[in-house]
């Protein structure tokens, strides 16, 4: 990192996942699977796929599904988990082939976050972020001036924008995230190391 700005940006990123980290390494067996906010219902056309990825037509699968996801979408393994792949797909930017780490290979968020049997382990979520930690130190190992000005290619969401700019907007992504679930913690009387 010769750079004063990659080497302040990959300072930031571990503080950050270092809140994401304590936030997770926090939160009780009883509070992981509890949702954090209200979640309203998905709209009625809201598509869920199936692991197939196919979508999901059958009405009574389908609001399974959507009672499934209401009740996940706000819990803290659920927030933790929306913000570890973001981190780490936007890391990639689609430049070049991209995949979670083993547990969460083949299981994106927002395909699965309904349909997976179990909340993901607070270990596992842990290994996701000590995986990010190392994805943080090589992407920003290889960062030039070119590469972060480089248009995200038209396969990812934010297409055409600098790398830069989704890559920046990741510490902020990931303390809210990371807040989220401390400030529920913190309700419930947990104290940080605790």
């Amino acid at each position: 990192m010769g750079s004063v700005w990659v080497e302040s940006l990959g300072r930031g990123f571990e503080q950050a996942l270092d809140l994401l980290a304590g936030a997770v390494r926090d939160c009780t067996d009883e509070l992981w699977e509890t949702a954090m906010w209200r979640v309203p219902a998905p709209a009625a056309d809201h598509q869920f796929f199936g692991p197939d990825w196919n979508p999901v037509a059958e009405a009574a699968q389908r609001s399974a599904l959507a009672q499934r996801w209401v009740e996940r979408r706000a819990t803290p393994w659920g927030v933790a988990w929306h913000a570890l792949e973001v981190f780490d797909y936007d890391l990639t930017g689609e430049f070049g082939p991209w995949a979670p780490p083993s547990p969460f290979t083949g299981h994106p968020h927002w395909r699965d976050l309904a349909s997976l049997p179990e909340a993901w382990p607070r270990a596992e979520m842990m290994g996701y972020i000590d995986y990010c930690r190392e994805r943080v130190r090589n992407t920003l190992a290889d960062m030039t001036d070119e590469k972060a000005a480089a248009p995200l290619p038209p396969a990812h969401r934010y297409h055409g924008q600098p790398h830069a700019r989704i890559i920046t907007g990741l510490l902020g992504h990931t303390t809210e995230h990371a807040s989220q679930i401390r400030q529920f913690i913190t309700a419930a009387g947990i104290a940080p190391g605790a």
